[in-house]
């Protein structure tokens, strides 16, 4: 099981999820690392690198679960790669961002704002945003004990910020719903009814009817953040959705 990050980048924010998916699944979280070239900042570069850095672990094979930003570097590793992709958990993601005066204010946000005021609002305002409300407060205790999403410094990296800023100008390049009906491998998606950052519920429907294998969920009373929530049974949501690419490849071999 592969996990594919937010916008954030960070690989860290699955949180206890973590531990209760590694009771069931080899669990591996990546962190984005954008390159240092312009032209390498693109979804389809991120997902040959995410493909890369898997089977440098000796996996040939995954499954992967990606939420928000990570779940276009999902779709796109399993149309560019589809031997290397078993099936897909995408979690209030989106192909195509469509609130894009909001995407516009938080890009011009990240040139403007400075950094010090930049990570205090994101404290600030980020578990009202990004959770549902007080049912999660467990979770929210830990997303900022674990420094509220902020992004780290890469060793020989850019500056703090800077691949946010870049992963913003890649969402505002996205758009692959006429590219949708190529993956053929079975999706899990899931929607948060009270998603403030992305409108989920609409976007989900929207894949569910362009992709072929695509079941759905939607997620009543929540927010945009609920990989960490320990009331929802991600395990075996993701053990079902294991099951379901059996299912197919066994179909598929005639076995």
């Amino acid at each position: 099981m592969v996990y594919l990050p937010g916008i954030d980048g960070s690989g860290e924010l699955l949180l206890g999820t973590a531990a209760r998916i590694e009771e069931r699944f080899r669990l591996l979280r990546l962190r984005y690392r954008l390159s240092a070239n312009a032209e390498h900042r693109t979804y389809s570069h991120l997902a040959a690198s995410t493909i890369e850095t898997v089977s440098l672990r000796g996996v040939e094979r995954a499954l992967y679960v990606a939420e928000s930003f990570g779940g276009a570097v999902g779709l796109r590793a399993a149309i560019d790669h589809p031997s290397a992709v078993a099936g897909l958990a995408l979690v209030n993601t989106f192909p195509h961002f469509r609130a894009r005066a909001r995407l516009a204010c938080s890009r011009l946000g990240t040139r403007l704002v400075p950094a010090w005021m930049m990570s205090l609002g994101r404290r600030m305002l980020a578990p009202g945003l990004l959770f549902g409300g007080p049912a999660e407060r467990a979770a929210i205790a830990e997303f900022l004990a674990s420094g509220g999403g902020s992004e780290r410094r890469p060793r020989g990296g850019w500056a703090p910020g800077e691949g946010y800023a870049a992963r913003l100008r890649m969402i505002q390049a996205l758009d692959m719903r006429s590219e949708l009906p190529r993956v053929r491998q079975p999706v899990a998606l899931f929607a948060s009814e009270r998603d403030r950052i992305v409108d989920s519920v609409r976007q989900a429907r929207e894949m569910e009817r362009l992709l072929p294998a695509a079941e759905l969920e939607i997620l009543e009373g929540r927010g945009h953040v609920v990989l960490p929530l320990a009331d929802i049974d991600w395990p075996a949501r993701l053990l079902s959705l294991a099951e379901r690419v059996e299912r197919t490849e066994a179909g598929l071999t005639g076995a």
